[in-house]
């Protein structure tokens, strides 16, 4: 299905939590689907940032869907929102992202889909999947945070920042004792994302990429780390969903090689029976952006023709 025409639209959803307008962008092929492609995004940066790969999955038969998460891209009340939340809540990203589910699966009712998601998407994915896993053909993690033992403290010191005036401002502080250890690692700032510099470059320039979060903001993704671990909750109920998990070696979101294969065991643990795991020896945290793309996209390919 190479060079088929690509048919690009953008749209509003409204969220099923609070109403919130979801900014939507789908990619479509001429002619036949052989499946969707839905994306969860990672932490302050946009769905334009995975056009690219879109193009290149849509030129091979996928339908691609993405929405910007609350508090990022086109999914603000007014621009100076980026990084807050509106909710305290963090299974409300989940079912935003189910909501964008529900919408292309009404429009393509036997097609399979499946979720790609990336770094704090993956953390909003893994939400999802405790009640909607059965929505799934196939599920990829890509530079997904592991267990930290430190979340507790850091959901501590977040509530002290609760109510609406505090909630609203910049959590500075969370931030730099949240990623400090992975700017110090690389020497300069957000050189963790990617070995690839003129990447690096064009995330620095992009005015919807590396803003820093609000406290309500971290509040939420500490929620979701804590979440990702809790399996009081989980509701397997799709055990042979393919799951993939991807990262680079040198991606300090991950924590450790370690801590990467302890994840595959917690899923596995939980009942989910085909993990499989793929590290890219010297690469960091977005692979979609290193200069061996191209070979994540033909591993992701060849995965969702796998499932």
């Amino acid at each position: 299905m190479g060079g088929a025409k690509i048919t690009r639209k953008t749209l509003r959803l409204p969220s099923p939590v609070d109403g919130l307008s979801l900014a939507v962008e789908k990619m479509e092929p001429a002619g036949g689907i052989r499946g969707i492609v839905q994306i969860s995004h990672g932490m302050a940066e946009h769905k334009e940032r995975y056009e690219d790969f879109m193009t290149f999955l849509a030129e091979n038969g996928y339908l691609c869907v993405i929405h910007d998460h609350r508090g990022h891209g086109g999914s603000v009340r007014r621009p100076e929102d980026l990084g807050y939340f509106y909710t305290e809540d963090p299974a409300a990203l989940a079912e935003d992202l189910y909501a964008v589910t529900a919408m292309i699966r009404a429009e393509h009712p036997q097609v399979p889909l499946y979720l790609f998601s990336h770094s704090m998407g993956t953390l909003v994915a893994r939400s999802y999947l405790k009640r909607h896993d059965r929505a799934l053909s196939g599920l990829v993690l890509c530079g997904p945070p592991t267990r930290n033992p430190l979340v507790g403290l850091a959901l501590a010191l977040a509530g002290l920042t609760r109510g609406k005036a505090l909630a609203a401002r910049r959590g500075r502080l969370l931030n730099r004792l949240t990623f400090g250890g992975a700017y110090r690692r690389f020497g300069r700032e957000n050189q963790w994302l990617s070995s690839d510099p003129e990447q690096v470059a064009r995330y620095q320039r992009d005015p919807l990429c590396g803003f820093i979060f609000t406290n309500n903001g971290m509040l939420n993704l500490y929620r979701l780390q804590q979440a990702a671990f809790d399996p009081a909750d989980w509701q397997v109920a799709n055990p042979e969903l393919p799951v993939l998990l991807m990262a680079g070696s040198d991606d300090p979101v991950i924590g450790s090689e370690t801590r990467f294969f302890e994840l595959k065991d917690f899923l596995n643990r939980l009942g989910y029976r085909q993990v499989d795991t793929k590290l890219y020896p010297g690469l960091r945290h977005e692979l979609l952006n290193e200069r061996d793309r191209s070979a994540v996209y033909r591993d992701v390919l060849q995965f969702l023709q796998g499932c």
